[in-house]
């Protein structure tokens, strides 16, 4: 861990979307597990309160902690189900009430879509393997940082128009739009920090059946290449907690 400097505690509400699936989880563990592992080698004085949101599991008020995370997910955020309804809602009270929050994937996407982005199914298809993005700007809380970053991704969805008052970060020809930010308080990445490369091998070749051959193959060669994984959860902290909090 990086971050040798004692900090104040800081409660971090995981918004989890999906579950593992169970032959997976005793060797990745669940999509919880994976976030607060990567958070807890950023930060050590970090705590977490988890919410199955998928199965109805929301809190009772954004003010329940200091700082919220949003796993990604098998399904989509346009769907209708009543979870994907209230999480919008929540997604939309964070904003209001400036509480720091970071979505990941499914909750990049959640972000865009619940203050009026659009998001949907990828014209370039399945976004697999690890993948490059170009940064388009920098911020504060993005020490270190070099030209570029790379990250695992898993989508078939994206976000294709952003809200208002959103900023670009950083993207690729693929996915233009691969971390946004909006205001001081919400943060998107499309990428998955939290993901081992056994596990994004699993998923791809789970999916074999429903990703064209030769873009399976890209993506499973691409797992070859380093990610910036650990660097990216840094500034995930560092973005938690540097974002105003209004009382």
């Amino acid at each position: 861990m990086r971050n040798q400097t004692r900090q104040p505690a800081f409660r971090v509400g995981v918004l989890q979307c999906d579950e593992v699936r169970e032959p997976w989880r005793a060797d990745h563990g669940d999509y919880d597990e994976m976030l607060i592992r990567g958070l807890r080698r950023a930060d050590a004085a970090l705590t977490y309160q988890v919410f199955r949101v998928f199965e109805n599991e929301l809190p009772a008020d954004v003010r329940v902690c200091d700082g919220w995370i949003t796993s990604g997910s098998r399904y989509s955020v346009n769907d209708e189900s009543d979870w994907t309804t209230a999480l919008c809602r929540f997604v939309q009270a964070l904003g209001v009430e400036s509480r720091p929050y970071v979505g990941i994937c499914y909750g990049m996407q959640m972000m865009a879509k619940a203050f009026g982005g659009r998001v949907q199914l990828a014209e370039s298809g399945w976004g697999i393997g690890v993948a490059s993005s170009d940064l388009y700007e920098t911020q504060p809380w993005m020490v270190p940082v070099g030209d570029g970053v790379r990250l695992l991704i898993s989508h078939k969805e994206q976000v294709t128009a952003l809200p208002e008052c959103t900023r670009r970060l950083a993207g690729n020809r693929f996915c233009p739009n691969g971390i946004i930010s909006r205001g001081r308080s919400m943060l998107g990445i499309q990428g998955h920090p939290e993901f081992g490369k056994d596990y994004a091998r699993s998923l791809i070749e789970f999916r074999r059946d429903i990703i064209p051959p030769a873009r399976l193959e890209q993506g499973l060669e691409s797992l070859a290449l380093e990610t910036d994984s650990e660097q990216v959860f840094e500034w995930i902290v560092r973005f938690l907690r540097s974002a105003p909090v209004l009382a």
